[in-house]
């Protein structure tokens, strides 16, 4: 009798089967696969893009960056500034402080976190979900957890690099680009940390010489290159084989610092403000419907949710202003900003402080 049944519950079984309509995660209605997308944390946008063409449409919509503000109200603004110390001949950066702000607070807030024993001006920090990885400035890699505030040291990279380029593609920090100061490993130029498997490895070389980094570091959400100030220009280091293109600086203008938000690449410029680079036309043009003209003593970008994150540091009056710019239009014509909101920092900054870095960790409650 038993048998009997089982035989019977196997036969239904395959025939529910056959019946059943199939069912994948893309079948599910947008507005559930965009609050699950929400809460991935962005450095896996490029795997995700690869299941399906709709996922990757998804992961590419303003609806994703929209779903993510909505529940973005406790993201955290990391600011890094380092401290001078005045010498009679010289000046020197003897020290390291950290501040954060949210997006439902726009005050700057000092955060005891512990100073990593590197030189600050000639590390870079970037932030991996809650955890800020210091490479630079020796062979040394340390760890700072955002939430414990506890600084770790990781594994040390193959090759010391001064003022490296770096940037996070899918599961690993790529640095190159910089000075070696040993001649023998001057052939090594680039080497990625493996995030999964907290190991080094040594990545193709850039096809191109990179000399000055200037610490600008540009993390694109989407794609496996990374963009990087180099002296005047914008050096595109291609990760899969180390190929290297150069965006020309426009003419006649000066620039601080570039961001990519959208897979758009944005400078500012002293003498016009905020642009945008055409990289089929390959020119760069104005973002309409923004007063960021005139000289701004200390800059920083980063991307937010399709959002720029605009900072400034007015170091004669010893304050510290953000903006948090939308922006809309065809990458093929025309672009404007809006700004959602512009707020005083902090105030009384002393002369000595300079903003060195600016970072976004959108991962902090998951």
């Amino acid at each position: 009798m038993t048998l009997r049944c089982d035989s019977k519950r196997n036969k239904f079984c395959k025939r529910m089967s056959k019946e059943a309509p199939s069912w994948s995660f893309s079948s599910l209605p947008d507005d559930i696969i965009l609050n699950v997308l929400a809460r991935v944390p962005r450095r896996y946008q490029p795997i995700l893009s690869c299941v399906s063409k709709k996922l990757r449409s998804l992961v590419r919509s303003s609806e994703l960056q929209i779903t993510r503000s909505l529940r973005g109200k406790g993201d955290r603004f990391y600011v890094g500034f380092k401290k001078a110390y005045s010498c009679s001949s010289y000046v020197t950066w003897d020290s390291y402080h950290w501040f954060t702000f949210t997006e439902s607070h726009h005050r700057l807030a000092s955060i005891p976190f512990p100073s990593s024993p590197l030189k600050p001006y000639s590390t870079t920090p970037i932030m991996v979900g809650t955890d800020i990885y210091i490479v630079g400035g020796s062979r040394n890699m340390w760890i700072l957890d955002t939430r414990s505030g506890k600084l770790r040291r990781g594994p040390k990279s193959p090759v010391f690099r001064d003022r490296a380029a770096v940037g996070l593609v899918n599961d690993k920090i790529y640095i190159f680009g910089g000075t070696c100061p040993k001649s023998y490993y001057e052939d090594i130029q680039a080497q990625a940390f493996d995030l999964n498997t907290q190991t080094w490895q040594l990545a193709p070389n850039p096809s191109v010489k990179v000399n000055s980094i200037n610490n600008s570091v540009v993390t694109p959400a989407l794609g496996r290159k990374i963009y990087v100030m180099s002296g005047k220009n914008v050096i595109v280091y291609d990760t899969r084989d180390g190929t290297c293109d150069e965006i020309i600086r426009a003419e006649d203008f000066n620039s601080q610092t570039i961001c990519v938000v959208d897979n758009v690449l944005y400078m500012h410029y002293h003498d016009v403000g905020l642009m945008w680079y055409e990289s089929k036309a390959k020119e760069w043009r104005v973002v309409h419907g923004l007063k960021f003209k005139g000289y701004f003593s200390n800059i920083k970008m980063a991307e937010y949710n399709g959002k720029l994150a605009f900072l400034w540091h007015s170091v004669n009056n010893g304050e510290v202003w953000c903006s948090m710019i939308a922006l809309f239009g065809s990458s093929n014509v025309a672009i404007r900003g809006l700004v959602e909101w512009s707020d005083r920092l902090l105030s009384d900054v002393p002369f000595s402080y300079y903003v060195k870095d600016f970072m976004v960790c959108t991962d902090y409650y998951k």
